[in-house]
């Protein structure tokens, strides 16, 4: 709904334009989502918009306006199109709009079947400017198991230690329609899943899982083996981060891999 008024335009003063390098725009905004199988979750909105040249400010009101209208929840499959009006409304140069959340997949026990619910995070980011358009890439980060090689090698048969890991990997595109799959990239990757109900039976499985395949991995291999995955599964130059919180090591270990991967060290700013 459109409302026309007799009130001062601040923002678009000309008196003290803002320098043409400044972007500016709302952060840590609850809206809610619409995902693809129709769910409807809350997520965290952050839009910032370059401040058009010879204007003072950005236009805050109608950055949350043309994302989510009348408190609606905004269906993900419209964020290109969102991101457009938006741009359109600044007449800015350059937009950055930022939706991330958390979401559940159920998951069971190898050998006793108990079931619980894994956590992931999400992030989409769509980037516009007047040449490339609207470029969309899809960013998600899970929790899998990292059994040291090196412990293995130097206490035989007697034991290792595991650690948990945090495994990222950002793609191009909107891919919320493929979470699911790509939470089990992130765990074949690493040297397990993790699982959020575990039986002494199921615990003695997912040890003896590592032995008989040898998935023993260092953060290196877990990245390594995470790009080869991704791009197997068709997604051109992935960006990756691993980080292993140590469990004998005061400090974590870290890798990364693509033109983002050190980005994604930050994690996926739910708030």
């Amino acid at each position: 709904m459109s409302i026309e008024s007799a009130l001062p335009d601040v923002q678009s003063e000309s008196k003290h334009p803002a320098r043409p390098e400044v972007l500016a725009g709302i952060d840590r905004v609850k809206i809610r989502i619409v995902l693809p199988d129709q769910r409807q979750i809350p997520a965290t909105l952050s839009v910032v918009a370059r401040v058009p040249r010879g204007s003072r400010g950005v236009h805050m009101s109608r950055l949350y306006r043309n994302l989510a209208p009348d408190g609606q929840a905004l269906r993900l499959t419209d964020l290109s199109e969102r991101t457009l009006e938006v741009a359109r409304s600044q007449e800015t140069s350059q937009l950055e709009v930022s939706l991330a959340w958390e979401d559940l997949l159920e998951r069971t026990a190898p050998m006793t079947g108990s079931a619980g619910f894994h956590p992931y995070r999400v992030q989409m980011r769509a980037s516009w400017d007047p040449t490339g358009g609207v470029r969309l890439r899809t960013r998600l980060e899970s929790a899998a198991m990292l059994a040291c090689p090196c412990s293995k090698a130097l206490s035989g048969d007697l034991g290792f230690h595991n650690q948990r890991g945090i495994l990222q990997a950002e793609v191009e595109g909107d891919q919320s329609s493929r979470l699911g799959s790509l939470v089990e990239i992130l765990d074949q990757a690493a040297s397990n899943r993790v699982h959020p109900v575990l039986r002494r039976e199921d615990e003695k499985e997912v040890i003896d899982v590592l032995s008989r395949t040898d998935s023993f991995r260092f953060v290196e291999d877990a990245a390594s083996r995470l790009l080869d995955l991704l791009e197997a599964a068709g997604h051109p130059a992935p960006s990756v981060h691993v980080r292993s919180l140590e469990s004998i090591h005061a400090h974590d270990a870290v890798a990364w891999a693509g033109e983002r991967g050190r980005e994604l060290s930050e994690g996926v700013p739910v708030r």
